[in-house]
């Protein structure tokens, strides 16, 4: 076991799965800033103006239902993006919402004060829809071109949006927004026998 695998391990034991955290949804409603992991059908976006700023969009699904991630990486904690990427146009449309890039520049920076910073502006009405608005355009163009990688997420989620909620071809009952914590490739049995 690598020393990032032993790290990540380590964390792993302080959260909870995204299926202890939602066991009571939507009756209990999980408390927000918090942290899960979960196992997740991911898709990786660049192309933002902020080179800081990746997109990760996802869905997991869980014994009693549908998560969809809308994730924004900043540098610590993010792959390279592909700076060559563009955002399909119903991302772009979001983009015009002020209060939207207002809590776009603040996820990009990784910083606890900004983390703070992000939580209130995600709480401005209408913010978490707009930007569940653009991981659904940018997961729909993903599809049909791409494979998701199968991946286990550990994320900080910052805000939660209720569905029903399209990403893609699948319909989320709630959509996390946060920032990962670390992105680790599930090993598929492929793999293994090379």
């Amino acid at each position: 076991m690598s020393n990032h695998d032993a790290a990540i391990d380590t964390v792993k034991q302080q959260l909870p799965t995204a299926e202890q955290v939602f066991a009571g949804w939507p009756a209990a409603v999980p408390s927000v800033p918090g942290a899960v992991y979960a196992d997740v059908d991911l898709y990786q976006t660049g192309g933002f103006e902020d080179p800081r700023l990746v997109l990760y969009t996802g869905v997991s699904r869980l014994s009693s239902l549908t998560v969809g991630w809308c994730l924004f990486g900043a540098s610590r904690n993010v792959q390279p993006g592909k700076d060559k990427d563009t955002l399909p146009s119903g991302a772009r449309e979001v983009l015009n919402d002020p209060a939207a890039v207002r809590a776009l520049q603040f996820l990009a920076v990784d910083h606890p004060e900004t983390d703070e910073a992000a939580i209130e502006a995600l709480a401005v009405p209408g913010v978490t829809r707009s930007l569940v608005t653009l991981a659904s355009a940018v997961h729909q163009e993903h599809e049909g071109r791409a494979v998701p990688l199968s991946c286990e997420v550990g994320t900080a989620v910052y805000a939660y949006h209720r569905g029903p909620v399209p990403v893609g071809t699948a319909t989320a009952d709630v959509v996390l927004i946060g920032s990962p914590i670390w992105i680790a490739k599930t090993e598929t049995k492929e793999d293994q026998d090379q």
